[in-house]
């Protein structure tokens, strides 16, 4: 065996062939080589790189890619059979096609092994072998090679494509011509009866009545027989007992009625009719009989009729529950045990179906279920107490672990008899609402939570005695807390003496509760002890309490201060100057002592605020007199406590302080002017008079000066006009009062003086105080300015009347900006302090501007000027000329000139053009737009030239210019071909043709003929109209193809337009009428049977003829024409016409096409007729042709379920009339099979004629 051919393994596939294994040494040979590999997996990756599949096995894998190729194949397969049968209908070969598929077939299998798909990499005989095996098959197939297997073939594909032309031109399918079933209908069964019978409910369907279901309809079936009496007798469920329930007459009639109509529709007899019962029971047939009185057979199984089951939702308690209840909900079934209810659980939405089976009383036993089988009992013998209604108490007892909305709802309830009710669902469309009783709500609230924040036994809370506050609980659920919703707390309380040495509650315990309108509401507590949370409740759900769950409260004594004081002397007068005060204090820090302080002139309160339990303050009067200090209140973190006006805090003292004095603007760096004095308020403070020094330094230098019977207490220090800039100090040196005593003072202040003025002047611009510039361009002038900014500086321009303006320039070196031409002056300059100079010389700075560019035209003979200023008009030229002029420009080059070119047709609408170029010299040329006619305007509206480039002129420069268009001549239908026969020679077609331009019109027409001669010129002169018909004399035309081109046209302008190659063109074809001729001589034929033609002349063909009162045009791509007869009528071909001429040939062939024969039985129908043994019936024929008929019929057995029906004899009968009767007394199916009339025949036997359409029939 060859080691790289795969093993199949049992109930598996071949493996793809791997590598080839290396070949077995001879057995002689040692050592021996190694067994070969395991072939490898289809998927795995392949070992060489010449194997790997072009589509990796990854992407798709082999088994895939070997399908996809096979449907590829198959699908080229079934497009060759297309392709056949469209030739077939030709009734010739086509070499088209055998080229065709020649070329499909070699892509296909010579590219088939270059994708080295697993199992089809063929090797390159193999390819040539199946690619020629291809080629002898498309020449059998496309040149219609008769061989013994070609009507097999035909037939399988005419399986999957049976389509053919009609007469009336639609594609029809030819099996429904030739095989009409609509020819032969109806049948004929005759039934022997047999004994009737009746039969109550056979399908045993179970019935129930209420819930909306007040009437069952019963059926009873009837077999052979019209009872005239019925009887039914129905045991009630409750009581066990019997009533008899007789059918009134009416529907005894209508039973009768039922009878009548089941034989026209051929039923045997067989019908039933459906009996209305209001009662629940079980009902069995009494008696039937039928209208001989005597008594039908009968089946007496029970059907039942019971009470239809319901349920309904016992009312629960409350519908409020808390998480983690049960929900104890109870559901009440009533029905025929055992039941099944099916209820969904509705969780915030979240739809879940439930349901309980098999749901009965205790001790209950039911002949339906177990090894009890309802069997069939003598009447007055039967026990239905088992199929009462009952109820079946359903509790539901879960626990409910999801907060949220809660629904139960009942959706069906099933008896033990199948009958279902089934309550509406609110998702159904146009459900209505459901009832109360039929759901139950429930609405599970979160459990809430309690805990203490902010308070522990580590940080109580500290509140002043007999005060109240809040009791710091915190309120919430896992979820989001509703905030207006209502909860109640429970506490334990024990009071502070009571509590045990740990600190837990003692034998004291109180408890209190509190109700909080919202989470954020709080309890509110006075008595110090310790409060321990135990419960937490929110509508009836109680809650969790959580660590920390204890607060403690303690009320801490109330503060006490104790003040002692002492004197602070003067050094110089051992005078008092005030108070030093020691604090002392008890209670919880922080502290704040407040004071009052009296004096003779003002009386104001003071606090201190203190941290710790000890502070020193000194009580130092500013100015001298007698003072008072009440201390009036202490304050702690718990309490605010008054002081009693007592001498304990209480403190007076005589003060008396020394004489000092201070600069009143304090002590910042005062900045002035050179030459400027200061001056500087000095507060005094003593008894005065008062004798002030101070002294003024300055580069080492001291000035001291002194001031004496200095009565006020403020004085002003004016200083000198300070000449030098620089760094000064004016500094206080000594104060004496009345007492003598002098006072050496530390007062003193920096003065910062400018060393010189600040100065402005103009800059330079290129070494000059001018410039030049464009036009409204804004030119900044320098300025130099000197001194600390920013600086104001006031200017103007000496050439306008416009005011002095100021500019604001934050450095020395700034500008100032100018538009306007004019000498610019600086007028003032003031720095960010000081008024300062302008530099005469410097103070001016003049701005000039250059002469804007202009634009004129070349004066000549062509341009003339108009009326209207800056117009020009310049002669008419023909379309598509050259022409120009010359502009003259003045400025400063290069230039830039933009214009904009209008252009007027006679028709459509106006289009605008904007154009530009540049110019180096004062002269330029400008070409003029000929391409198209009309009028021409160019508008010189923008001009620039080396400075100006903003494009502004005053007044645009306009020239008009006239292009007339060329005259135009062309086909009215471009290559239109036109078509003449050689027998209308006397005949000349005119070839219209459209010009354009200003008559009258010069036209050359050139004619080239396709056999090559050199082309003839046809000459038109004079031609006075815009339109005019060519008549081209046929001395210029010949047999065949010839081609006409316009070549010049002139009008009377002088402007002309040729065409040497292209344009448009038009084709005169000289043609020989075709003609048509009948395959076959005979003049008539049948519904089903093809007409064939054979044409000559240049394909395709237009045939025209007549059919059924139409006129109908039809197409043939070929020299033959067929068509299939599809309705009978006169078929007559008045005229041909090919692709070569619009001649149209005369022609006269008519075909008479007859309609097939059809023939009904019993009105086309089938008819059953139940008689009884010996008695016959008369079998209808209708026949529908041309007479005679003569016709085949059958007699069958007839058809029983999972036999076939036997064909028992068959008959051959005449008729002269459409229609005959005959009588049959045998039980079986009468049916028709054949019909013929004077010129067709039809069967459905299908032996005879499959191919040829409808021809005789032979018997």
């Amino acid at each position: 065996m060859n080691p790289g051919t795969p093993r199949v393994g049992a109930g598996g596939y071949p493996h793809t062939p791997g590598l080839r294994a290396h070949p077995r040494p001879p057995q002689d040979a040692r050592p021996r080589a190694p067994l070969p590999a395991a072939p490898v997996p289809e998927n795995a990756p392949p070992a060489a790189p010449s194997s790997v599949p072009v589509i990796p096995l990854t992407l798709i894998d082999a088994p895939s890619q070997r399908f996809y190729a096979l449907a590829v194949y198959m699908g080229l397969l079934g497009w060759r059979f297309y392709d056949w049968i469209q030739m077939l209908e030709g009734n010739g070969g086509s070499f088209y096609f055998f080229c065709k598929w020649i070329l499909f077939d070699f892509v296909f299998f010579f590219s088939l092994p270059s994708l080295r798909i697993p199992w089809l990499e063929l090797s390159t005989p193999t390819v040539g072998i199946i690619f020629f095996a291809h080629l002898v098959f498309n020449w059998l197939l496309m040149f219609n090679i008769p061989v013994p297997w070609h009507s097999w073939l035909l037939g399988l594909v005419k399986i999957f494509y049976d389509k053919e032309l009609a007469i009336s031109e639609h594609n029809v399918k030819v099996s429904s011509i030739l095989h009409n079933s609509s020819l032969i209908m109806g049948k004929q069964i005759i039934n022997i009866l047999p004994e009737g019978s009746a039969l109550l409910n056979p399908s045993k369907t179970p019935y129930c009545l209420g819930q909306g279901q007040n009437v069952a309809s019963v059926p009873i079936y009837f077999n052979a027989t019209i009872p005239v009496e019925v009887e039914l007798v129905r045991f009630d469920l409750e009581t066990n007992s019997q009533e008899v329930v007789k059918l009134s007459k009416r529907e005894i009639k209508e039973i009768g009625r039922q009878s009548a109509k089941s034989i026209e529709d051929g039923n045997l007899g067989l019908y039933k009719y459906d009996v209305p019962l209001k009662k629940p029971g079980v009902y069995q047939l009494n008696k039937v009989l039928d209208e001989y009185k005597l008594e039908v057979q009968r089946i007496n199984e029970p059907t039942y009729i019971v009470p239809c089951p319901r349920a309904k939702v016992r009312v629960a308690e409350s519908g409020a529950k808390c998480l983690g209840d049960l929900s104890n909900l109870f559901l009440d079934v009533y029905g025929t045990p055992p039941l099944k209810i099916v209820y969904s659980r509705t969780i915030n939405g979240k739809d879940h179906s439930f349901h309980f089976q098999s749901l009965q009383p205790d001790g209950f036993s039911s002949p339906l279920l177990g090894h009890q089988r309802l069997t069939l009992v003598p009447l007055g013998e039967e026990d239905y107490s088992w199929a009462r209604s009952q109820m079946v108490e359903v509790g539901l007892n879960e626990s409910m672990n999801v907060a949220g909305e809660w629904q139960y709802s009942i959706d069906e309830v099933h008896d033990v008899f199948g009958n279902v009710i089934q309550y509406p669902q609110p998702e159904e469309p146009d459900a209505k609402p459901k009832p109360k009783h039929l759901y139950q709500n429930f609405v599970v609230r979160e459990r809430p939570r309690a805990t203490i924040v902010g308070c522990d036994l580590r940080n109580p809370l500290k509140v002043a005695k007999g005060k109240i506050t809040k009791l710091p609980v915190k309120i919430g659920r896992p979820g989001q807390t509703p905030r207006s919703v209502s909860h109640t707390l429970t506490w334990s309380f024990s009071p502070i003496n009571t509590l045990t040495k740990s600190g837990d509650h003692g034998d004291v315990v109180e408890v209190g509760s509190f109700i909080a309108k919202s989470v954020d509401d709080q309890p509110l507590i006075s008595a110090p002890g310790l409060y321990t949370l135990k419960s937490v409740s929110c509508d009836s759900c109680e809650g969790e309490i959580e660590e920390p769950s204890s607060c403690l409260l303690l009320n801490p004594l109330e503060p006490t201060l104790t003040i002692q004081a002492e004197e602070i002397p003067d050094k110089c007068t051992s005078n008092s100057i005030g108070l030093r005060v020691n604090l002392d204090m008890i209670g919880t820090p922080p502290f704040k002592v407040t004071y009052e302080v009296i004096s003779e002139t003002e009386r104001r309160w003071e606090t201190v605020s203190i941290e710790g339990l000890r502070q020193q303050i000194d009580l130092l009067p500013s100015s001298a007199g007698h003072y008072e200090y009440r201390f009036r209140k202490l304050q702690d973190a718990i309490y605010t406590v008054p002081l009693m006006l007592s001498d304990e805090y209480h403190l007076e003292q005589n003060v008396k302080p020394p004489a000092s004095a201070y600069f009143r603007q304090g002590p910042e760096t005062i900045s002035t002017c050179l030459d400027q004095p200061i001056r500087l308020d000095v507060r005094l403070m003593g008894d005065g008079p008062f004798t002030l020094e101070w002294e003024l330094v300055h580069d080492g230098r001291r000035k001291s000066e002194k001031a004496t019977g200095i009565t006020s207490d403020m004085f002003t220090i004016q200083t000198a006009p300070l000449s030098s800039g620089g760094e000064y100090t004016l500094a206080l040196k000594s104060i004496q009062d009345k007492t003598g005593c002098r006072i050496f003072l530390k007062e003193e202040i920096k003065i910062s003086v400018r060393r010189q003025r600040p100065r402005a002047a103009f800059g330079l611009l290129e070494n000059k105080r001018t410039t030049t510039v464009v036009e409204a361009a804004q030119v900044k002038l320098p300025l130099r300015l000197s001194g600390d900014g920013p600086w104001k500086v006031s200017y103007r321009n000496l050439n306008s009347s416009s005011d002095t303006k100021i500019r604001v320039a934050r450095s020395g070196n700034d500008f100032i900006e100018a538009e306007e031409r004019g000498i610019y002056e600086i007028v003032d300059v003031m720095d960010d302090q000081c008024p300062g100079i302008v530099d005469s010389n410097y103070n001016t700075f003049e701005v000039k501007w250059f002469p804007r560019p202009e634009l004129s035209f070349v004066p000549s003979d062509a341009i003339q000027p108009l009326d209207k200023d800056h117009k020009f008009v310049k002669k008419d030229v023909c379309e598509g000329d050259v022409d120009g002029f010359e502009v003259a420009l003045q400025g400063s080059p290069p230039y830039h000139v933009e214009y904009e070119i209008r252009h007027r047709p006679k028709s459509g609408s106006v289009s605008v053009a904007r154009k530009e170029f540049d110019a180096a010299l004062g002269k330029a040329a400008i070409p003029l737009e000929t391409a198209k006619a009309g009028l021409y305007t160019y508008t010189f509206s923008s001009l620039s030239d080396n400075l100006y480039n903003d494009k502004r002129r005053s007044d645009p420069l306009t020239l008009e210019q006239t292009v007339n268009a060329k005259p135009s001549a062309s086909f009215v239908k471009p290559g239109q071909t036109f078509k003449m026969c050689m027998s209308d020679q006397g005949q000349e077609e005119s070839i219209p043709i459209k010009l354009e331009g200003k008559a009258p019109f010069y036209v050359e027409v050139e004619i080239k003929h396709h056999s090559g001669n050199l082309p003839e010129i046809f000459r038109i002169p004079n031609i006075q109209s815009n339109n005019y018909g060519i008549k081209i004399p046929r001395q210029f035309l010949k047999l065949g193809s010839q081609q006409i081109r316009i070549r010049k046209v002139r009008d009377a302008r002088g402007c002309q337009q040729k065409t040497e190659s292209g344009g448009g063109t038009v084709h005169i074809q000289l043609y020989e009428a075709p003609s048509i001729y009948p395959l076959e001589q005979r003049t008539d034929y049948c519904v089903g049977e093809r007409i064939a033609y054979t044409l000559s002349g240049t394909p395709p063909f237009e045939v025209h003829y007549d059919f059924a009162g139409k006129s109908m045009k039809a197409k043939s791509q070929t020299t033959n024409f067929r068509r299939i007869a599809e309705s009978p009528g006169d078929f007559t071909i008045t005229s041909i016409s090919d692709k070569g001429s619009e001649c149209r040939a005369a022609v006269n062939l008519s075909k008479t096409i007859h309609p097939m024969p059809s023939v009904r039985i019993s009105k086309g129908r089938v008819i059953q007729v139940d008689i009884h043994e010996g008695s016959e019936v008369e079998i209808l024929f209708e026949f529908w042709g041309t007479p005679p008929f003569e016709f085949t019929y059958t007699r069958s057995t007839n058809a029983r379920k999972g036999q076939k029906s036997q064909v028992l004899e068959t008959r051959h009968d005449i008729s002269y009339e459409h229609s005959k009767v005959i009588t049959a007394s045998l039980e079986g199916t009468y049916e028709v099979v054949a019909i013929k009339d004077q010129h067709c025949a039809f069967s459905t036997l299908g032996a005879e004629s499959r191919d040829k359409g409808q021809k005789l029939l032979k018997y």
